[in-house]
């Protein structure tokens, strides 16, 4: 699976271009992005719209564990402050095409547990 920024001028980036070229994370513009998707090849699993004063968030992580094969977990969804108050929603969606949602991320949960965040994401989002 691979990410595409749509953004408010009809434009858009891909994470991987049909050149080949990689775009990284922190290419995206996030002040201008309309929907953030996730595409397996050339099928389209999800998108999120974004509106003014919301931020993406959108992780990829790989569980191993012993004897087990390799887990790859997209993490997208999005955040905003409101009155002071963080609000998030985030999505998980496997590989295999399995899906979960919840409120925040969550410190004991093994995919949904808080990110570092990346220097291009701008402000904290701690509650």
């Amino acid at each position: 699976m691979q990410w595409k920024a749509v953004y408010t001028d009809g434009t858009y980036l891909d994470q991987i271009e049909p050149s080949g070229n990689k775009n990284a994370y922190k290419d995206i513009q996030r002040d201008k992005l309309k929907y953030f998707e996730l595409w397996d090849k050339d099928k389209r699993i999800i998108s999120l719209r974004f509106f003014k004063g919301q931020r993406l968030i959108w992780r990829r992580r790989t569980i191993l564990r012993t004897g087990q094969e390799k887990q790859v977990i997209h993490l997208i969804g999005k955040q905003e402050t409101v009155n002071g108050k963080n609000y998030q929603g985030i999505i998980a969606v496997f590989e295999d095409g399995r899906v979960e949602v919840t409120g925040k991320f969550e410190e004991d949960h093994p995919f949904f547990k808080p990110v570092v965040i990346h220097e291009d994401e701008g402000e904290e989002w701690n509650e």
